[in-house]
């Protein structure tokens, strides 16, 4: 007897419910709607007082940072949830997993605190905005080390978003206590340091709690994972550069306001486009052990719809959001944030790809040449964006068409390898 499409949703949403993937996808989704609610409660605040230069210092700082972050994530995460979801009957093996992973983004910290140190003395901005980078360096390195991979492959996304979620929330009367100006944009800074180290603390001291200990892991058994890793590694860092070398060009090109004006089209596309990447996340621990290709295929057409949707939305209601959040003086983040609804589908569908294709058959490699396809096609978009007009709208277009770039060249191989 054939089931029904009514039939075969009702057994779908069962089995999700089942595999604790409703249950996962329901806590992060909370955490980026509340998430959303603080920074949009923080954000039209901290802009006003601070005003569009220091807050774009703050932006450019984060950036610079978010460099040396890439370097001590080193692709970890995908790798290592996998291992999790294999060992997770296993608690000696989950915490040899965990310390690894630990002892390995260390000693890239530790490589990072050198070439750190370099750039500042040989960088103005660095020198001349010390203690902000200090800050924002010191922060990535506890953001680093904030095991949700570790969550996400033993399906326990709850602990992670209260943890989460509880700091987020004490942040809120400190900063409306403590930053009232330009020159506190420091103090802001330091409050949302804190509150991510003392995060990424809390969850050590649960994992401890339920019986996970960090021990010494000999140098011979890190090889693996750092092996593993490496082909997200250069994915992540040919994705990311993509993403920083935006406002890098824009600092150099157009000021340290500009640079806040284009922060703030990406924190309303950031909204919506953690909310959809979560889809991925809590399906990962479930669909990774059993990636049929009928199964990949409904998932990316599911996907393809809530992508789509989701950025003619946020494109809808970019010009409302930004008046509210930055006012009259950011409307320039309009069409910037119209523009870069796009991503919200690339993002989604992409992730879809490398999640549910290429990872669970080990074609690690793909995930690399995508994001170099991705990064080379950028970089060629804004080169010819800016030759043809010297606009900030042209760094947004070269992003979004390198997403759909992504996307092709993620459907083309995965049909060409007979991966779907």
């Amino acid at each position: 007897m054939l089931r029904t499409p009514k039939h075969t949703l009702r057994h779908t949403i069962a089995r999700l419910k089942e595999s604790k993937v409703l249950e996962n996808y329901s806590y992060m989704t909370t955490l980026s709607m509340i998430s959303a609610v603080i920074s949009l409660i923080i954000y039209p605040y901290v802009i006003r007082v601070t005003g569009k230069d220091a807050y774009g210092a703050y932006a450019y700082a984060l950036t610079i940072a978010f460099y040396f972050q890439i370097i001590v994530d080193f692709g970890f995460d995908s790798p290592a949830a996998k291992a999790i979801v294999a060992a997770k009957d296993n608690k000696a093996e989950r915490s040899r997993i965990l310390s690894a992973i630990v002892l390995c983004k260390c000693g890239l910290y530790a490589i990072c605190c050198g070439i750190f140190a370099a750039m500042t003395w040989l960088l103005p901005f660095m020198r001349e905005h010390f203690w902000l980078c200090i800050i924002t360096f010191v922060q990535i390195f506890f953001q680093s080390l904030l095991p949700s991979w570790y969550f996400q492959g033993m399906k326990n996304m709850k602990r992670i978003t209260i943890i989460n979620l509880v700091y987020r929330l004490l942040t809120l009367p400190f900063i409306f206590i403590f930053v009232h100006n330009t020159d506190d944009i420091l103090i802001y800074a330091l409050i949302v340091a804190i509150s991510l180290i003392a995060g990424t603390i809390t969850a050590f001291v649960s994992l401890y709690r339920e019986g996970i200990r960090l021990c010494i892991v000999p140098p011979r058994e890190l090889r693996p994972y750092m092996a593993d890793a490496l082909p997200f590694f250069l994915s992540g860092l040919a994705g990311n550069i993509k993403s920083t070398l935006v406002k890098t060009v824009i600092k150099n090109s157009f000021g340290l306001a500009e640079v806040a004006i284009y922060d703030l089209a990406e924190k309303i596309i950031a909204i919506p486009r953690l909310f959809t990447q979560s889809i991925n996340q809590a399906l990962f621990p479930e669909v990774v052990g059993r990636a049929t290709p009928s199964l990949v295929n409904r998932i990316l057409c599911y996907e393809r719809v809530i992508g789509g949707s989701i950025a003619l939305i946020v494109a809808a209601l970019a010009y409302p959001a930004v008046y509210v959040l930055g006012g009259v003086g950011m409307m320039e983040a309009v069409p910037i944030a119209m523009i870069l609804s796009v991503t919200i589908y690339s993002w989604l569908v992409t992730g879809a790809y490398l999640n549910f294709v290429f990872v669970p058959n080990n074609k690690y490699y793909y995930i690399t040449r995508n994001q170099i396809v991705a990064l080379v096609s950028c970089l060629a978009f804004i080169g010819i964006g800016l030759w043809i007009e010297h606009s900030m709208l042209c760094l947004a277009i070269a992003i979004s068409l390198s997403g759909l770039v992504e996307v092709v060249y993620c459907r083309i191989v995965s049909h060409r390898m007979k991966l779907l």
